[in-house]
């Protein structure tokens, strides 16, 4: 009696196993539609801030037949330069004095054959580093006021110039990314609405690296922030 029940309780239980893989691969299958049922899309957030940071390296050259004479001339005009910086607000904690640069025009002289050119040339570098924007770019707007002193400023072969700069990106970058994200998720909603869908969670988010650009040429103290964040969202 117990062998004839014998075939009947492994077809019953090879009946149950079969359904009961056929549930799991069912809900496999589905899942792995589901899987492939994802929307890729791209948010965006920009902001407009003010640097905070100025950095504004100073040239001015000058000229003399003697060594003595040219120290001389180059110590008067760096004190004349660094008391117009003080009279335009800017603290002598700001300013940093560069090595001088000492040229010997001798040769110059001979194979242009110009014996009244003087035979010393030299160029004087001051940096104002300040996070002070505004008081610095109005007094770099009056620059031209140390012509008027005999200043003459140099421009050439330094290499140096204005920077404006932002360095307050990791306190901002955070707030930008999920403005970015959101805003992705609210393109991806408008998608999924048109097409009958729904969105779900995140399935993968690549960040962008965040960019910073002067607003325009008059303004370079203003910078554009600008992160793009690309998320694939699941569709429901």
């Amino acid at each position: 009696m117990n062998n004839s029940r014998a075939p009947l309780i492994l077809g019953a239980s090879l009946v149950i196993g079969l359904a009961v893989f056929g549930v799991f691969v069912g809900r496999a299958v589905k899942t792995g539609r589901e899987f492939d049922r994802f929307l890729s899309v791209r948010g965006l957030s920009e902001r407009e801030v003010k640097a905070t940071l100025v950095i504004w390296p100073i040239r001015f050259a000058t000229t003399a037949n003697e060594l003595g004479g040219l120290k001389a001339a180059m110590e008067s005009q760096r004190a004349t330069v660094v008391n117009f910086l003080n009279e335009k607000g800017i603290a002598a904690t700001e300013i940093t004095l560069g090595l001088p640069l000492v040229t010997d025009r001798e040769d110059e002289r001979i194979q242009m054959d110009r014996p009244a050119l003087p035979r010393y040339r030299g160029v004087v570098t001051l940096v104002v580093r300040s996070p002070q924007v505004d008081l610095i770019k109005k007094a770099i707007q009056n620059a031209d006021q140390l012509l008027e002193k005999g200043i003459s400023l140099d421009d050439k072969g330094g290499g140096e110039r204005t920077e404006f700069i932002f360095n307050a990106v990791n306190e901002t970058k955070p707030d930008m990314i999920r403005e970015a994200t959101a805003n992705a998720r609210v393109a991806a909603e408008k998608f999924a609405q048109d097409s009958h869908s729904k969105v779900g969670r995140i399935r993968r988010a690549t960040q962008g690296v965040l960019e910073i650009s002067d607003r325009d040429a008059a303004s370079p103290e203003l910078k554009v922030l600008r992160v793009v964040t690309t998320v694939d969202f699941f569709l429901e």
